[in-house]
Formats: C-alpha cells, sequence, structure tokens
C-alpha cells in the first residue's frame, strides 16, 4: 500500500506535465489548395452544379472569404502563396509548362517559403500534388524550400510529357514512382501519402500542404465513376467536371476525417482555396439568391472570373462557426497569416502579405484596402469597386458572371476619381519598391 501512495503523485504530476505540454502545442496545418476552382463552384459560394458537401462543412462550422483574390493562372499563384511576395518580387510571372522555353524556377536561394518558416519554427513539413514552380525532373527543389518530405506530380519523365491522374508519375522524397503506380490514380495516392504522413507526426505539430491536382483538365474518369480510370486523349471530356470537383470535395472530408481520428481536430486551422478562377472552356449555374446565371470560367483572364477564389478557414473552438468576411485578401496574405499563428520568424526579404489571422478570432484586424493581380507583364490593382491597370485604365468591377467592364473615359466623377488616385498611389508605392 506505501508502494502505491508514493507512486500516485508522481504519476499525477506526469499526467499534469502531459497535459501542460498538449495545451502549450502549436496549432497543427493543414493548406488545401484545388486546381482551377472558381468561387462559383463550390456550394457555399452560390455554386448550383457541383455537389461540395466537404468544403460547405469547412465553411458552416468556419469563417468563409467573400473576396479573397489569386493571379489569372496557376505558377505566379503559388509562388506568390509559397513567399507572401508578388510576382514581379519572386521573379514567377508565367505559367512553367514548356522545359525548353521557360527557364525560371522559384529559387529557394533568393526565396523563403512558409513551410522554411515553419520547419525553423520546429514544425514537420510535407507537400502532395501539383508544384510548377520548377520542373521536377531538372531542378527539385522541394527539400530546400522547407518540405521534409513531399509527392508531387512529376510533369515530364525521360522526354515524355506524364499523367497525373490516371496510372499516374510522382516523385516521392527524390524517387520517380511510376511503375509502382499502375492502375492507381494520382489524387488518390496523394492524399494517402499526406495522411500517412499525419499519423507518424501526430504528436509533433506538423505543416500538411495539399496542392491538389483537381479539377484541372484533362478531365476524366475518377475512381467513383462509372466509367473505368483511363488517361485522357488531349483535354479530355468535360463531363467528368462535376466527378472530379465531387473527388476533390471527397479527398477534403478525407483529410479532416484523418484529423478526426488522430484527435487533432481541435488543434488544427484548416484553410482552403484556389489557385485560379476555373477553365475557360466550362461553364457554371451559380446564383446569389436573388439572380442565378450561367458563369464562363474565367482562368487566364485579367478579371474577378480569373481570379476571385475561395477561402474557406475552420478551426474548432477557436474560429466561429458559420461566418462570413468580406475583406480583401489575396494569396499574399496566407504566409503572414501562418506565421503568425506558428509563433515562426517572417522572412528577411520585405512581403506583401498582411495577415488575417485576426479575422479568424473574431477580431477586426487589419484589412487591406486593394489587392495585386499579374500575368507576365500585365498588371492591375483592384479595390472594393474598381480596377486600375498600369496603362492606367480604370474600369468598374462588375458582379460574378458578368462580362468584363469597358474602360472608364476622363472625366471622372468624384467616386471614380477617388479611387484612381487611391490605387495610382499604390502602384506608385509598388514601383518605389520593385
Amino acid at each position: 500500500m506505501l508502494r502505491i501512495t508514493s507512486v500516485l503523485p508522481v504519476l499525477v504530476l506526469a499526467c499534469l506535465n502531459s497535459l501542460a505540454l498538449s495545451a502549450e502545442r502549436p496549432p497543427n496545418v493543414v493548406v488545401i489548395v484545388a486546381d482551377d476552382l472558381g468561387l462559383e463552384c463550390v456550394e457555399s459560394y452560390g455554386g448550383l452544379s457541383y455537389k461540395t458537401p466537404n468544403i460547405d462543412a469547412l465553411a458552416a462550422e468556419g469563417i468563409r472569404f467573400t473576396h479573397c483574390f489569386s493571379n489569372p493562372l496557376c505558377s505566379p499563384s503559388r509562388a506568390q502563396l509559397l513567399t507572401g511576395r508578388y510576382p514581379f518580387r519572386n521573379g514567377i510571372t508565367r505559367v512553367i509548362y514548356e522545359p525548353e522555353n521557360h527557364r525560371e524556377f522559384l529559387d529557394p536561394t533568393q526565396e523563403t517559403s512558409f513551410a522554411t518558416l515553419l520547419k525553423k519554427a520546429g514544425y514537420a513539413t510535407a507537400i502532395a500534388g501539383k508544384w510548377q514552380v520548377s520542373f521536377l525532373h531538372e531542378r527539385d527543389t522541394l527539400n530546400a524550400h522547407g518540405f521534409d518530405e513531399y509527392q508531387m506530380w512529376q510533369i515530364f519523365h525521360e522526354g515524355q510529357k506524364t499523367s497525373r491522374y490516371a496510372d499516374p508519375t510522382m516523385r516521392q522524397n527524390g524517387k520517380v514512382l511510376q511503375k509502382e503506380l499502375q492502375g492507381k490514380y494520382g489524387p488518390e495516392v496523394n492524399v494517402a501519402f499526406l495522411i500517412d504522413f499525419m499519423r507518424r507526426h501526430k504528436d509533433e505539430p506538423f505543416l500538411v500542404y495539399y496542392t491538389a491536382l483537381l479539377p484541372h483538365y484533362p478531365w476524366e474518369p475518377t475512381p467513383d465513376s462509372e466509367d473505368p480510370l483511363q488517361a485522357a486523349e488531349g483535354d479530355g471530356n468535360a463531363k467528368y467536371m462535376p466527378h472530379m470537383v465531387a473527388y476533390l470535395d471527397k479527398q477534403v472530408g478525407q483529410l479532416v476525417a484523418a484529423l478526426e481520428e488522430l484527435k487533432l481536430r481541435d488543434n488544427t486551422l484548416v484553410l482552403f482555396v484556389a489557385d485560379n478562377g476555373t477553365d475557360r472552356r466550362i461553364k457554371s449555374r451559380w446564383t446569389n439568391g436573388m439572380v442565378t446565371r450561367n458563369v464562363p470560367g474565367g482562368k487566364g483572364t485579367m478579371t474577378d472570373a480569373g481570379t476571385r477564389v475561395p477561402l474557406i478557414a475552420n478551426w474548432p473552438g477557436v474560429i466561429a462557426a458559420g461566418k462570413t468576411n468580406d475583406d480583401l485578401v489575396d494569396l499574399s496574405d496566407l504566409l503572414p497569416t501562418l506565421v503568425e499563428l506558428t509563433g515562426a520568424s517572417l522572412p528577411a526579404k520585405p512581403i506583401d502579405g498582411r495577415s488575417f489571422l485576426p479575422q479568424l478570432r473574431g477580431e477586426p484586424g487589419n484589412p487591406r484596402s486593394w489587392i495585386h493581380v499579374q500575368d507576365k507583364q500585365q498588371r492591375y490593382l483592384r479595390n472594393r469597386d474598381y480596377i486600375l491597370t498600369w496603362q492606367g485604365q480604370l474600369r468598374p468591377v462588375v458582379e460574378t458572371g458578368q462580362p468584363k467592364a469597358a474602360t472608364i473615359k476622363p472625366p471622372y466623377d468624384s467616386q471614380q476619381e477617388q479611387a484612381r488616385t487611391q490605387l495610382k498611389k499604390a502602384q506608385q508605392g509598388l514601383r518605389e519598391t520593385n
């Protein structure tokens, strides 16, 4: 009896220490980036053409941002998201897809990713999906950008372009997987890779970055389609677009379910965003509750249709459920948000983003008054009502699904002049720090 009594205080102290360590543990971070998904494709944003119950559940139990903006195409958006810096600063101003012509890459000796910053702060880090800020068969920069483990679609292998979906080719921690993945589905093996990573690192803070391949063309069957898996010829058949959005949504549910299974859900921030608007060959039904219309995709265009994307944040017990926020946000804002959240340090080079962590906590924060968009040498700033291009052209913002507005010719009314002056001043500030 004396032996049991003497051991009890030690056990109690050990339990208290364990609880204290658990309470002090930094939150996990899961960032999901959809490929070519405008907000008109998501039901919680008014989408009517696709079923997105798991994405919508994140919104219903978290916060939905209505005015988040990307660049019109993927490589500039992905580089901006990783670095918190606009394309004209980080050097990725166009899509990188032709090895013979596109020699630029996101250089880890020049640019610092949020993965590097979180890794230095003690996080285990993993990424799976799409990279496209360097050609992996030439420059595998993933470890140098702060990712401990990775499994990414390798676009080219032995001189041939590869499949990302049926019978995919992936690069896993420096090794090319091709024969091993015959009969497999790329998105499926990528999420399995990340869930395995979470299981192995459940006792330490982690960053999981799922840069989804879906629903980018080629449009082809998923494992849940009636048709068998088969790599498409050319760009595939757009009839599979709903299947691919549904499978993306399913994967969001799988990642959340894994967090719940590991009892990590209440200590994990989940962010869902997209890299640009929907493919222009896709038309989707959308409603704002008063008007219903067909919305053509705008990927690659310098318009809201090409750049306005969903952004949802979910963290049980921290982010109040069912909130909507209309602050202007762009992809450069994710890095400072994650840095503030995790206690990591900002990079040495100046960034363009600003943290929206206060808004996640229900505080006003310091919202921006404009966002920046770039495709190659085309650039503009947008506030809530107007767009001002680098050539000085002013045009009004249009409602979702409406055609691009014509340039406003002077003389301007007072509201237009006020917007032009504000955005022109912001442009000058960017020029001075270029």
